[in-house]
């Protein structure tokens, strides 16, 4: 009876001692995660618990412009139910002219028929239409820093960054390894 109680309360002392020293922070894998404020065309990457900016630190804050709003928008998660995109893979696109030097790709549904985007998202009066097949995701500018500028309405989705950014992103995501969310938020 005496080695019972020797056993049981040795079992009770190792699962007390694992339940205080576990932690929460320990049970997540910290990586990197990028957040967009769609309205202010900013984007912010960090590194940390994703979707967690109190545990997380700010790495780098980009200037970039997004999809044009009411028209061709950058499409929400919460809009089709999700929480954020995932960066899927990345591409060097140097011939293309609209998105060189480098392309990531988010998992936003898209189709090779209109409106070629998620549906049904009905953010433009109405279900929205991208006008043109193909991913979404981020993208360079191939120079031409004018489709960054206030001038510009936007693009037809995608997030364009300035091909420096674009460039230390995609040296620096590699999706193959780690799952990369991007969360997005409409302010």
């Amino acid at each position: 009876m005496k080695k019972m109680f020797f056993v049981l309360g040795t079992v009770v002392i190792i699962i007390t001692s694992i339940n205080f020293f576990k932690t929460p922070a320990l049970e997540e894998k910290q990586s990197y995660w990028l957040l967009l404020h769609r309205r202010s065309n900013i984007e912010f990457l960090y590194l940390g618990l994703p979707g967690q900016k109190d545990k997380s630190q700010l790495i780098k804050t980009f200037k970039v412009k997004t999809g044009i709003p009411g028209e061709k928008p950058t499409p929400l998660p919460g809009l089709l139910g999700r929480e954020y995109w995932i960066i899927t893979a990345k591409s060097k696109v140097q011939d293309n002219p609209e998105t060189a030097p480098y392309f990531l790709t988010l998992d936003i549904p898209v189709s090779e028929d209109e409106p070629f985007g998620p549906t049904p998202y009905l953010e433009c009066k109405g279900q929205c239409n991208w006008g043109t097949p193909g991913n979404f995701g981020l993208h360079g500018v191939n120079g031409n820093f004018n489709k960054l500028s206030e001038q510009d309405l936007g693009s037809s989705g995608c997030i364009r960054h300035y091909d420096s950014d674009i460039s230390y992103l995609y040296n620096l995501l590699d999706p193959k390894k780690e799952k990369t969310k991007y969360y997005i938020e409409d302010l």
